[in-house]
């Protein structure tokens, strides 16, 4: 089976909408050729950790030796961690090396004690390690998560990946965008992974959930902006042609578990003052930033505009600067911030946006309506006059 076929029949199953980035990834690594080194980023659900089984399948398919590690938080401080994961196979190779590389990596990677060795000397060793493995069988080393790999492993991978060229070595590391990479430029190359396209989106969505009603079905597709996550896990949230037809679906969708794991993690690592003001973007829905401004200012919780700094930074939100409007980098961010929020806090929210809208009395009686516990006549006046 040949590297293309593979993408296609592999075990895992297709991957829908992907064969042109599978074969691009693949001739940039220079997997069966020379080698080569690439960063592949992407947000949050688009499909990186699928791209990279599917690159191993069919590298593996092909001859090819696979080696895996993932960053993992709790290990982030351990030196040399993420290096013992990808090395941790070759123990028996490290007897090839001279001494002074040898005895190196077997401190380093923990094997044997003694006092740490120079960062040079260890990069050296790894990349003569994996030069004399390659010559034999040709290596794909792939790293998942980079931004959580220690910095000790992650300057030695940047090391080697500047030299793969010509060794048969290819070296690939995913990283969410966005996030800072312990990498420092270690990559020359770096592939984004793009949403999935209209046709592609509807061919997933349609295959996995023929039974979505078409209004859900567009709606969804629309939500989703093309996350193969989202159009996977969203639909739980949606009516089927078994259930209750409706003709509206929510403007915010409730989450599954994974996504609001995905997403909402983001959001909960933020100040507590930027999650309260992303709350106001998220229930005011225009992101218009006079109404934002207007509606901190109601609520007095000692939360403003100047608190949206650590999410545009963690670019969860940008800035219309022609428009003054606050843009969600993703929908579904928006759903998350929403998601991680009490009714209590909601009720604030909308009551201050009540507030700040006194000139929009139709939005304004929305607003009461949602801050509102107990039937009270002049909302529901104002809604009626709305309506």
């Amino acid at each position: 089976m040949t590297g293309s076929d593979s993408f296609k029949h592999g075990t895992a199953g297709p991957l829908v909408g992907r064969d042109s980035d599978l074969r691009r990834i693949r001739d940039l690594l220079g997997l069966g050729a020379g080698g080569g080194a690439l960063l592949l980023s992407g947000d949050a659900g688009v499909g990186k950790t699928a791209v990279l089984d599917a690159l191993a399948e069919a590298a593996r398919a092909d001859g090819t030796r696979v080696l895996r590690a993932a960053g993992v938080q709790c290990e982030a401080n351990y030196s040399y961690s993420g290096l013992n994961q990808v090395l941790y196979p070759f123990q028996d190779a490290l007897g090839e090396l001279e001494a002074p590389f040898r005895s190196a990596l077997h401190v380093a990677l923990g094997f044997e004690s003694g006092s740490p060795p120079e960062r040079l000397i260890v990069s050296n060793a790894v990349l003569l390690l994996l030069r004399t493995v390659a010559a034999r069988t040709p290596l794909l080393l792939i790293v998942d998560d980079l931004p959580w790999i220690d910095r000790a492993s992650a300057a030695v991978l940047g090391f080697v990946a500047r030299r793969t060229t010509g060794i048969r070595v290819s070296l690939l590391a995913a990283s969410r965008s966005g996030l800072r990479s312990l990498y420092d430029g270690g990559v020359p190359t770096e592939y984004r992974l793009q949403p999935l396209d209209k046709e592609s989106a509807d061919h997933l969505v349609s295959t996995r959930f023929p039974d979505l009603v078409a209004g859900a079905r567009r709606h969804l597709l629309a939500l989703a902006h093309g996350n193969p996550l989202a159009l996977l896990e969203l639909p739980s949230a949606l009516p089927t042609a078994r259930g209750p037809v409706l003709d509206e679906v929510p403007a915010v969708l409730p989450l599954s578990r994974r996504l609001e794991t995905v997403f909402g993690s983001r959001v909960t690592g933020l100040p507590r003052p930027s999650q309260c003001l992303l709350l106001v973007a998220a229930l005011e829905g225009t992101g218009d930033l006079g109404v934002l401004q207007a509606a901190t200012r109601q609520a007095n919780d000692g939360y403003g505009l100047d608190d949206l700094a650590p999410a545009e930074r963690d670019q969860l939100v940008h800035i219309d600067e022609e428009v003054r409007r606050l843009r969600f980098r993703h929908p579904l961010i928006r759903s998350a911030v929403v998601g991680n929020s009490t009714s209590s806090e909601r009720r604030a929210v909308h009551a201050a946006l009540a507030q700040a809208l006194v000139d929009q009395p139709e939005r304004r009686a929305w607003h009461l309506g949602e801050a509102t516990l107990e039937p009270d006549e002049n909302v529901a006046a104002l809604l009626e006059h709305a309506a």
